[in-house]
C-alpha cells in the first residue's frame, strides 16, 4: 500500500463518519421536533380536560347549593309543620276544656230549674264501650227559645 491509498482510505472514512453524523443529527432533530409536537398536543388536551373538569366542578357546586337550599326549605317547612301541629293540639285541648266547661254549666242550669221534670241528660256509649251520662245540646238554648232560657218570653212576664 502506498501512501496515496492510505490517504484515500482515511478521506473516505472521514467522509463516511461525517455523513453518518449528519444523518444522526437530522434524525435527532426530527425526533426532537416530533416530541415537541406531541408535548404540545398533550398540553392542549390537558387544558381542554382541565376546563371540562372546572365546568363539571362548577355544575356540581351549583347542584350542591340547590340541594342545600332545598334542604333548608324542607327543614323550615318541617319546623313550621311542628309548630302548627303543636298549636292545633293546644287548640284541641282548649276546645275540649271549653266543651267540658260548657257541659258542666249546662248540667248545672238543667239541675237548677225548679219546674223541669227531666234532667236533660241522655245515657250514651262512650269511646271505651261503657255507658256515659251526657247532656243533650238543645239548639233552642242558642237562640233563647228554650223554656228555661232566661231570655225566653215566659221569664220576662213579671
Amino acid at each position: 500500500m502506498d501512501g496515496m491509498t492510505v490517504v484515500w482510505i482515511v478521506v473516505a472514512a472521514a467522509v463516511l463518519v461525517i455523513v453518518v453524523a449528519l444523518i444522526a443529527g437530522a434524525m435527532s432533530k426530527r425526533r426532537t421536533e416530533r416530541q415537541r409536537q406531541e408535548a404540545y398536543e398533550h398540553e392542549q388536551q390537558a387544558r381542554t380536560s382541565a376546563m371540562h373538569a372546572e365546568r363539571q366542578q362548577a355544575a356540581a357546586d351549583e347542584v350542591d347549593a340547590r340541594a342545600r337550599k332545598a334542604q333548608a326549605i324542607a327543614d323550615e317547612k318541617a319546623a313550621e309543620a311542628r309548630r302548627l301541629s303543636a298549636g292545633a293540639n293546644e287548640r284541641r285541648e282548649a276546645a275540649a276544656g271549653a266543651r267540658t266547661e260548657a257541659d258542666q254549666h249546662r248540667d248545672q242550669a238543667q239541675n237548677l230549674w225548679p219546674d223541669d221534670n227531666t234532667d236533660g241528660a241522655v245515657i250514651r256509649e262512650d269511646k271505651a264501650g261503657g255507658m256515659d251520662k251526657q247532656s243533650v245540646h238543645d239548639e233552642s238554648w242558642d237562640d233563647g227559645t228554650h223554656p228555661h232560657d232566661p231570655r225566653h218570653p215566659k221569664h220576662s212576664q213579671h
